[in-house]
């Protein structure tokens, strides 16, 4: 589906990814936002409960799940003629999350060839002493037909 370009409110200039929910693992996330600034893709969502550990904190499953969407972000401008699945990623906790905080995560392209991509960023959050890293991360994402074939 098509990100749409959000023209309203607090997202104004950022593109919602899904605009709609069409029943899939990711719509459980909440809104996805993302837009290019220089050499990076910097995606966000907004942060509630549904999204917290037992300490209160973001959850590590949500924000390797976050991981994954900031990944597929970085690529998205391959995504309009073909697919792409993760063979690989890891996360490096570095901070906790703070849950209701906005979520933002950067990642860019270190490699690309015929059918692979290397990506590599971080998510943070803004707090009042500036921006708190919450994860690093790097991937391997491979490049595949539409269809899965």
């Amino acid at each position: 589906m098509p990100a749409k370009l959000v023209e309203e409110g607090p997202w104004a200039g950022w593109k919602c990814w899904h605009a709609r929910p069409e029943g899939r693992f990711v719509d459980s996330l909440g809104d996805v936002y993302y837009r290019e600034e220089g050499d990076e893709v910097v995606s966000a969502i907004e942060t509630a409960r549904r999204h917290a550990n037992g300490l209160g904190n973001l959850h590590g499953g949500f924000l390797m799940a976050f991981v994954d969407v900031a990944m597929f972000a970085t690529i998205r401008h391959m995504l309009e003629l073909s697919a792409a699945v993760t063979l690989q990623a890891s996360t490096d906790f570095l901070g906790p999350g703070t849950v209701g905080a906005i979520l933002y995560g950067r990642g860019r392209i270190v490699r690309e060839t015929g059918k692979l991509v290397w990506v590599r960023g971080t998510l943070e959050q803004q707090g009042e002493a500036g921006a708190a890293l919450v994860c690093q991360w790097h991937g391997l994402l491979r490049k595949v037909p539409r269809g899965g074939r």
